[in-house]
């Protein structure tokens, strides 16, 4: 009797919070490697945002030395302004991965593998959305890199022309801020994708959604600037907010529209914070559905 409860303990099958996180980093390693046999999707989707960010910065420099529009710019260039666009325009187009990523595994079969096996499902959803996070995440910090150098200057002596207010700290903040955008993101393409089970429908919905919530904000200009109906419907977008405490932790209060910076982090916080337990909910409710 001895003998046989301890067979079956030494082949119990793992559970518990541990066996949850090395689930979970086992399928996140995979995600990640996953991504880096693909160097030309690793390539363009690093060097697209750069192409975005010199090419708006440069185009529309002027657009703030106009009369009357320094102020409204906060008094920054406009590759300095839009650079916070640029990394939420990443992790937009960024977290449709996610959703894809998985109707990939449906249609290889992987997904059909993994729940044969004792794994914990949400371990499946996790790892592969906090690969893709990893990736925006890598694209963010480069953004900021290429945003701090292009605004270098060198003549008589080395001028500074962008500079990051609170340092690592406001970086670290606007990192942590943008990441949760993206959370609250590939929550809701999880839930497009397992609801069409289409790669075509679920890339044409993100799309669609994604587009009109860059130009509806105040990723492009800011909302003194914009006509009186797309102001209106701008202060109601949660991009407007998410943009304004990028700005406001990587430049100060002048980087957006002049309020406390505590205010307006701690207001795009908890717009997130709501948002992302809404679109996680609808995403793993939908995932329950397909592994059950």
């Amino acid at each position: 009797m001895s003998s046989i409860t301890q067979t079956e303990r030494s082949t119990a099958i793992p559970s518990g919070p541990g066996a949850f996180l090395s689930e979970t980093w086992a399928l996140y390693r995979r995600a990640l490697r996953k991504l880096f046999r693909r160097p030309v999707i690793l390539y363009f989707s690093l060097v697209q945002p750069m192409i975005w960010l010199l090419l708006f910065g440069q185009v529309f420099n002027r657009v703030t030395q106009a009369p009357g529009f320094e102020s409204a710019f906060g008094g920054q260039s406009y590759l300095a302004f839009f650079a916070p666009a640029i990394i939420l325009q990443t992790f937009l187009f960024g977290s449709a991965q996610s959703g894809l990523g998985l109707i990939n595994d449906l249609d290889s079969g992987f997904l059909s593998k993994l729940l044969t096996t004792p794994i914990n499902r949400l371990s499946i959803l996790l790892g592969k959305v906090l690969g893709d996070l990893t990736r925006m995440l890598v694209q963010a910090i480069i953004i900021l890199l290429v945003t701090f150098l292009a605004g270098v200057r060198f003549g008589d002596g080395i001028e500074m022309t962008i500079t990051y207010q609170y340092g690592l700290i406001g970086i670290i903040g606007a990192l942590g801020i943008s990441l949760l955008f993206g959370l609250m993101l590939a929550g809701l393409n999880v839930a497009i994708a397992l609801t069409t089970r289409n790669t075509e429908a679920t890339f044409l919905i993100a799309n669609f959604l994604t587009l009109p919530l860059i130009f509806t904000s105040s990723a492009l200009l800011p909302l003194e600037l914009l006509p009186g109906w797309l102001n209106t419907i701008a202060r109601v977008n949660p991009v407007t907010y998410t943009i304004n405490a990028l700005r406001v932790l990587l430049y100060g209060p002048t980087g957006t529209t002049g309020d406390a910076a505590g205010s307006v982090v701690l207001q795009a916080t908890l717009i997130l914070l709501v948002l992302t337990a809404i679109t996680l909910t609808l995403g793993t409710s939908r995932f329950r559905r397909v592994v059950s």
